[in-house]
């Protein structure tokens, strides 16, 4: 059944073929089922037995001839527990969402460049070309919404090390290239602290919040490339990864994508090396000699802001609306009781409008919401 589920987390993300997507569609059209009121026990045998339909369907679905998709089709599921609902509902049966006259603006390349002299240059208003030179480093804007820097000559010995700080507001994103050609992706609510020119010793930069990283290997030496949080330690030499170290969420994450790093912790011990697919994360809370905790990820989850999407996978929705109160700027309050056990996935296109997400979300039936200018109250 490793087929069907592969094909299924394919067509959620938006990325199978037309092949593939009238394969699920058609499959839906011959095996759908009413999917109301059902006991998690019930969820749980239907998901199965679907599943071994369609890996069925499959098997027999190469001569299908290709037919329009189903535009009007929402597709979306949940988890609850340990069944996973499938919901598909035509847009026309839909009820008109109340809230879709509060709508409320996309994310974007947003950010402000603090310079070493303390000026502060805002990326969103700059003009594209050279914004800013200074000691043997140039910095440009590019016409994709790059930040870019590049030698403008020989640093002196006796040069005083100078530092830039970028960083992105709520609803805000931005791409630096750094002096040495490493690529950081800064997601919203984020900065990034470097040097403009970095030591023959260490390649050191410090994060707050979210960013993405693709660490250069263009380097004299096999120089060291850091990334120092409030609560982490990552230090790689070239590879590819991405760390969560935002104030407001429970866990500072690291999560490896290609090469090796190596994560420490003030409060553990003994540092850990990660392969790829792997993530390392300490709870906040816990107290001294904490062993960090590692676990196998879909990499694919964790970037997904990179790649402009939300991708959900089987999270509270509490951690979806920070990810929505830091991409859309908004205060999220809740309402009454949000069943604690209830975890959701999905996939929705982060420039899409807010609304469009919260629709998603709402077709569960198990989540409602109330917008009242830029606050977004959560009812069950």
């Amino acid at each position: 059944m490793k087929k069907a589920t592969d094909l299924l987390d394919k067509y959620n993300s938006g990325i199978a073929t037309d092949e593939e997507k009238v394969t699920v569609e058609s499959w839906y059209l011959k095996y759908k089922t009413e999917a109301t009121d059902l006991s998690q026990q019930k969820i749980e045998q239907e998901y199965l037995l679907g599943l071994e339909k369609l890996t069925r369907h499959m098997d027999h679905s190469s001569s299908l001839r290709l037919w329009p998709r189903m535009v009007a089709a929402a597709v979306l599921f949940f988890v609850l527990g340990i069944g996973i609902f499938f919901v598909f509902r035509p847009a026309r049966q839909q009820e008109r969402i109340s809230y879709r006259q509060n709508e409320i603006g996309i994310g974007g390349n947003r950010a402000v460049l603090t310079l070493a002299d303390g000026r502060n240059i805002s990326l969103t208003d700059a003009v594209n070309g050279t914004i800013a030179e200074e000691p043997g480093i140039k910095v440009t804007k590019t016409r994709d919404g790059q930040l870019l820097y590049t030698l403008s000559g020989k640093p002196s010995a006796q040069q005083k090390v100078a530092y830039n700080t970028i960083t992105t507001p709520k609803g805000g994103q931005y791409q630096v290239i750094l002096p040495d050609g490493t690529r950081v992706w800064l997601n919203a609510a984020s900065s990034l602290e470097y040097p403009t020119a970095f030591s023959a010793a260490e390649r050191k930069v410090v994060l707050k919040g979210e960013a993405y990283f693709e660490v250069a290997r263009q380097f004299p030496k096999k120089v060291p490339f850091i990334v120092q949080t409030d609560r982490a330690k990552v230090e790689v030499l070239g590879t590819h990864f991405n760390v969560n170290a935002y104030d407001n969420e429970p866990f500072t994450k690291t999560t490896l994508l290609e090469g090796k790093v190596s994560v420490s912790y003030p409060e553990s011990a003994h540092a850990v090396v990660l392969t790829p697919d792997q993530q390392a994360w300490n709870d906040k809370k816990a107290g001294l000699n904490t062993a960090i905790r590692v676990i196998t990820v879909d990499p694919e989850f964790e970037i997904a802001w990179k790649k402009g999407w939300f991708m959900f996978n089987d999270e509270r929705i509490e951690s979806i609306m920070r990810k929505i109160s830091r991409w859309y700027d908004v205060e999220v309050v809740y309402e009454g009781k949000i069943t604690a056990q209830q975890v959701f996935g999905g996939t929705v296109n982060r420039f899409e409008n807010v609304s469009k997400v919260l629709e998603m979300l709402e077709l569960t039936n198990a989540v409602h919401f109330k917008i009242e200018g830029r606050k977004i109250t959560v009812m069950p």
